[in-house]
Formats: C-alpha cells, sequence, structure tokens
C-alpha cells in the first residue's frame, strides 16, 4: 500500500525524534535533581521550565537528525528495508553519542555553572585523558549511564524492527512510491522547519529566551549542552563570536595586571576576590547609599556629528545643545558597537560587545553569571521598567529584558491602550511613548530604574505631521536629520512636563546614543562611533564638560558611583569620574577598535590596520601610521583582550555562588 510506505518514513522520523526527546528528558530530569534546590522554586516556574526546554529540544533534535532525513528519503535505496536498518543502526549510533555528550555536559555543569559550548573545540587534543579522567573520578555515574545506554539501544532495536516488518510498499510502481516519497518528505521538512525554529514565533528561538526567569539555574534547566554548542558553533561561523580568540602576545599574568590597571581605580574601588580581577564595589559605606531615580533615555541613531553642542557640523538637536549646559555632557562618547542590539547589551551589561559578546546572541555570555544593574537595584526595592514603542518581541527584548532584571517591559501594545499614535510602521511616536512614561513615573511611589529606548529616528524616519520637516528636500540627510529633530522635540516634551512632577527632583536622566548612522559618517573613524552623552540632574550634579574617553559600558560603574552604591559589580567600564584618561574597546566589524589616551587603534588579531589621533584632530583627521604609538597600543590591546577572553573562557566575572543573585 503507498499509504503504509508513506506512514513507514513518517514513522521512522518521529520514533528518532521520539527517542531523542526521551533522551533530553531524562538528562533534564536528572540535571534538576542534581542540582535544584527545590524549595527555591515553584512548581510552575519549574513546569515553565521543563516547557521551555521542550522547545530547545525539539530544535535540537531537529538539527541532530537532519544529516539521518536526507539519507532515508534516497530514491530506490531507501525503500529496501536492509538499506533502512543500516540508516537505523547508524541513527543509533547518533543517538549513542549525543547522549554521551548530554552525560558530560551533566559532570561538566557544577564546575562552570554554564552548559558545554566552546569547550568541544578546544579539548580536542585531550579527549583520551578527559575520558580517563572520567572513568576514574565518576565511576558510579558512569555505571548508571551505561544502563540507560543499555535500555535505550535495546528498545530502540526493538522497536525499529518491528516498523519495518509492518510497513512496506507492497507492489507499488515506481510513480507511485515516489509520489508517497515526496509527499512524506515535505511534511516531515515542515514539521522540521516549525520545530528547528522552536516554534511559531516571528524569530527563531535563542538562548537568552531560555533565561526569562528570575533564577539563572531555570534558565539552564531549560537548556542542553548540544543546543548550546551548536549555537556556540553557529555564532563562532557566523557573527564572529569567539574567532580571534586564540593566544595574544601578552602573557596571562601580565595581562590581568594591565587589564586590571586600566579599568579598575584602587584609590575608589575595592576588590573583593582575587579569583575575580574585575569583581570589586566602591567604598562607599551602605549608609551613604542614594535611592535616585534613574531614568536612561538610549536615542536611537543619534550622531555627534548632528549635536550642536558636540561642535556638529549640523545642530539637529537644539533642546540636547540647550540643556547638555546644564548637566555633564561627555566631549568624547564613544558606542561600543553599531547596531542598537550591541548598545543595549553593553549598557545592561558593562561588557563590550566585540568579537560576538552580545547578550541576546552569545550563548557564552548569556549563560554566565552576571549580576545586572537593574537587578541590584530591585534588592533595594526598586521597580525596574523598560519602554519602548515598537511590539512586544522586537529584537527579542522581551525575555532579553527579564533576563536583566527588568520587571515591566512597555511596548507598543501597552501604550496603543493608553492613546499612543502608530507610525505604521515600526510603533509609537516618540513624543507619545515619552509622555506616557512621565505618567507612568509620576505615579510611583518606590525609586525606579528606567530604560526608554526612542524609536522614532530609525528608517523609514516617519513624522507625526508636515509641521516637523525642517529640513528640506536637498539638504544631504535631510529625512534622518528631521527625524533626529523630531526625536529632540520628543524629549523637550518630556522634560518640559517631568519638570512638574514630583519624581522630577529626585532622579538622574541619561540621554545617550545607541549608535551612528553609519550612512552619514562614511569612512570617517571618529563620527563613525561617536555618540552624545548627557547627565541631568539639577539636584546633584554640577554642569561640566569631560573630554575623557567614555564609551557605554562605563555607564553601570558610573552610576553606581552617583548612587554611591556599595554592591558589588564586575564593570569591563568604570566610572565616568575616575581620574584616568579612560580607554574603550568597540566592535568594528571583522577589527576592533581599541580607544586609548586619545587614539584609535583598528587592528585584528595579528595585523594593525590604522592608528587615528581623534582628539587632535577630531573630525577632519586622517590615519596616522606611527610605529611607537601603534605598537604601544596594540600591546595594551592584547592585554586587554588576553583578559577579556580569560576571563569569560573561565567565568571568573562573577563568583559562581552569585549567580542566583540577578
Amino acid at each position: 500500500m503507498v499509504l503504509s510506505g508513506f506512514m513507514k518514513k513518517i514513522l521512522i522520523f518521529l520514533i528518532n525524534i521520539g527517542f531523542l526527546l526521551i533522551t533530553f528528558l531524562i538528562y533534564r530530569l536528572v540535571f534538576f535533581f542534581q542540582y535544584a534546590d527545590v524549595s527555591e522554586f515553584h512548581i510552575k516556574d519549574i513546569v515553565r521550565a521543563f516547557l521551555v526546554g521542550l522547545r530547545f529540544d525539539l530544535a535540537t533534535s531537529v538539527y541532530v537528525l537532519a544529516p539521518f532525513v536526507l539519507l532515508i528519503f534516497i530514491p530506490y535505496v531507501s525503500w529496501k528495508d536492509r538499506y533502512l536498518k543500516v540508516m537505523f543502526t547508524l541513527n543509533l549510533c547518533w543517538l549513542i553519542l549525543v547522549s554521551i555528550y548530554l552525560f558530560i555536559d551533566l559532570l561538566y555543569y557544577p564546575f562552570s555553572l554554564r552548559h558545554l559550548s566552546f569547550e568541544l573545540f578546544n579539548t580536542k587534543g585531550d579527549i583520551v585523558s578527559l575520558i580517563k579522567i572520567g572513568f576514574l573520578e565518576y565511576s558510579i555515574q558512569v555505571l548508571f549511564f551505561c544502563l540507560f545506554l543499555f535500555g535505550i539501544c535495546f528498545f530502540y532495536l526493538l522497536l525499529s524492527s518491528k516498523v519495518l516488518k509492518i510497513f512496506s510498499y507492497g507492489n507499488c510502481s515506481f510513480m507511485k512510491k515516489l509520489v508517497s516519497e515526496a509527499a512524506s518528505l515535505l511534511i516531515i521538512i515542515a514539521f522540521s522547519i516549525v520545530m528547528a525554529r522552536g516554534g511559531f514565533q516571528m524569530k527563531p528561538i535563542k538562548i537568552s529566551e531560555a533565561f526569562a526567569f528570575h533564577s539563572p539555574f531555570l534558565g539552564h534547566l531549560a537548556l542542553n549542552g548540544v543546543y548550546t554548542t551548536m549555537r556556540t558553533y553557529y555564532s563562532f561561523r557566523t557573527n564572529r563570536e569567539m574567532q580571534g580568540w586564540g593566544e595574544r602576545s601578552c602573557p596571562q599574568q601580565e595581562a590581568m595586571q594591565k587589564g586590571q590597571a586600566m579599568i579598575v581605580s584602587l584609590e575608589k574601588e575595592e576588590m573583593l576576590d582575587p579569583k575575580y580581577p574585575l569583581y570589586r564595589h566602591f567604598k562607599y559605606k551602605d549608609r551613604e547609599f542614594r535611592p535616585l531615580n534613574i531614568v536612561i533615555f538610549i536615542m536611537e541613531s543619534w550622531s555627534s556629528k548632528y549635536i550642536g553642542s558636540l561642535g556638529g557640523e549640523e545642530d539637529a538637536t537644539p533642546f540636547f545643545s540647550r540643556l547638555s549646559k546644564k548637566g555633564i555632557l561627555f566631549k568624547n562618547f564613544f558606542s561600543n558597537g553599531q547596531r542598537s542590539i550591541e548598545a543595549i547589551s553593553a549598557i545592561f551589561t558593562s561588557i563590550p560587545p566585540a568579537e560576538g559578546m552580545i547578550l541576546s546572541q552569545s550563548g557564552v555570555l548569556s549563560q554566565m553569571p552576571i549580576k545586572f544593574l537593574p537587578a541590584i537595584l530591585r534588592e533595594k526595592a526598586y521597580k525596574t521598567f523598560f519602554i519602548h514603542g515598537a511590539k512586544r518581541g522586537s529584537m527579542g527584548f522581551d525575555s532579553l529584558m527579564k533576563q536583566t532584571g527588568i520587571e515591566t517591559y512597555i511596548s507598543k501594545e501597552d501604550l496603543v491602550k493608553a492613546g499612543g499614535r502608530d507610525d505604521g510602521v515600526w510603533g509609537i511616536y516618540d513624543e507619545d511613548t515619552f509622555l506616557y512614561a512621565n505618567r507612568l513615573f509620576e505615579s510611583q511611589k518606590n525609586p525606579f530604574f528606567a530604560v526608554i529606548f526612542s524609536l522614532s529616528s530609525h528608517t523609514p524616519y516617519k513624522l507625526p505631521s508636515e509641521r516637523f520637516k525642517h529640513y528640506k528636500s536637498g539638504t544631504p540627510f535631510y529625512d534622518f536629520l528631521n527625524s533626529i529633530r523630531y526625536s529632540d522635540y520628543a524629549l523637550s516634551r518630556f522634560f518640559d512636563e517631568a519638570s512638574k512632577m514630583k519624581f522630577f527632583d529626585n532622579t538622574v536622566f541619561i540621554i545617550v546614543g545607541d549608535h551612528t548612522e553609519g550612512k552619514t559618517t562614511g569612512n570617517n573613524l571618529y563620527e563613525r562611533f561617536s555618540v552624545p552623552c548627557l547627565l541631568y540632574a539639577p539636584s546633584y550634579i554640577k554642569p561640566m564638560v569631560i573630554s575623557k574617553t567614555v564609551t557605554q559600558i562605563d555607564l553601570v560603574p558610573t552610576i553606581l558611583d552617583i548612587l554611591k552604591s556599595s554592591d558589588a559589580h564586575a564593570s569591563f567600564g568604570q566610572s565616568a569620574f575616575h581620574n584616568n584618561p579612560g580607554n574603550g574597546l568597540l566592535a568594528y566589524g571583522n577589527f576592533d577598535v581599541f580607544v586609548r589616551g586619545g587614539w584609535m587603534l583598528v587592528s585584528s588579531m595579528n595585523e594593525i590596520k590604522e592608528t587615528y589621533p581623534y582628539l587632535q584632530q577630531p573630525v577632519k583627521g586622517v590615519s596616522y601610521k606611527r610605529t611607537e604609538i601603534s605598537a604601544k597600543l596594540k600591546r595594551e590591546e592584547d592585554c586587554y583582550l588576553q583578559m577579556f577572553h580569560d576571563l569569560i573562557l573561565t567565568n571568573r566575572l562573577y563568583p559562581l555562588s552569585d549567580r542566583d543573585k540577578r
């Protein structure tokens, strides 16, 4: 029967998916009972973690089975039972390998508190030694694992033999067999695409979505080591994650000393654990803490090139320029990347997004025990908000914000209900979003931390009315300039209203650009990364201009400094009020940009591309090849990057015991 042949391939696929899912379920149950403190979690959270884990398991199973699926649909030969027996045997071997990898992941977890990711690629030469250690140190666990493998193999072979006996094509014609094969293949492909994406949502499932829980352990419970390894490998191949992570010219001990010296101010900060070179706190007393509200405006595509108070060639932000005279304006502030998601990651994590270390995209970074600023402040009874005019789920912000400790995520759907006007493309106009934020802030009884991400200055630069078209057609980038000017107007409306409200006097406002608009900067290195940043709190901050190098990863320690917080943090950034020239690491395509001492060094692991003196000629300068300066900068960058790599690869940003305090 054609139907029997059709069902045969479908059933073969489902059997293999089923055995993989059973393996993942047993793995997750062992993981939970081995490492969880059951009393810490509600049953509904545990169930949710298992359900989220099922999505990752389905995605993993599809990727694992992809070669097998292709092989069982080779015309003619795949119609033979003997061939299918060989395929079943090969897939059983594949299932055993997956099981072994999951077993290794279970043993590895307590040492690093993350699943396997890059380790497979770094220990290829030590596999035999590791296996020997495993048998010696974990003989009981190995015994139980062998029994598990025996059971899996027995039932797998039993079921596969029954399927081969029950279903067959019989005496069907070649064409009928081919049609049946094609139909079953299309069904399997459609099913596989949905599973590989983790469901029907807009974007494929990512590691960061596993951490949409208040406890990082539940995120680890939802993941599996096979998926995290595959995802890391994919990122390595496509997004530069961990590319260029080889040994630098700076020895590890020297790298730790020099890297720490570039970042930590021992005059103002105290180290908390010698094993964690950046784990520290400011030398304030607990009683000195100031429970000020923190509001960060992340302004889409705002570039210093068009900020009058920063010497821009055009002042598209007249309100910001006026406000700059009343706060702390940073003259040389740089974005750590060139995309919004890189800015969000840098601001929240205080870790450079260089070489793929982007919170929502890096499997390694997502699993690290990082204590984010919102979580630190929540321990002090702060309310935490993220407000963005785009629809919920845009850029994966919904799960990302939960991971960072943000309690309330306000999106387009919420703003529409409050009367916000939709631009018809991205979401709600900035003016309506900002005024909504004012009403929200005024209603708060506790101190709060809020991030407002603007929207209207994103292409296609939609404006609410013709009256905002200040720049006319013919002016270079007139549509972009009009959108910035409108966002600036929206800021003015916010501050006009906020200044009349109770929360205003007890709030520190930070206005910062996320990245520059690439098409407006050309090949000018300074212009490509220079964005505005203003700290404004009339009751607490005296107006001044700071010319030292500051980047987005410096905002977390700067905020902790302003609040006079003694809470522990492990920032790669430093307070903008440190008495040093500052430095930064910026992501730039296949290169890194190291900023220090008034210079920008563009380089890869073994190549210096250019050295640019931005303080001397901040806008119209040209590139210089100065051997001594370049060599010095390259050495400093190598030490910085060696420390960066070592701390991330060995999970030494935060003490592992601090992992569940987000």
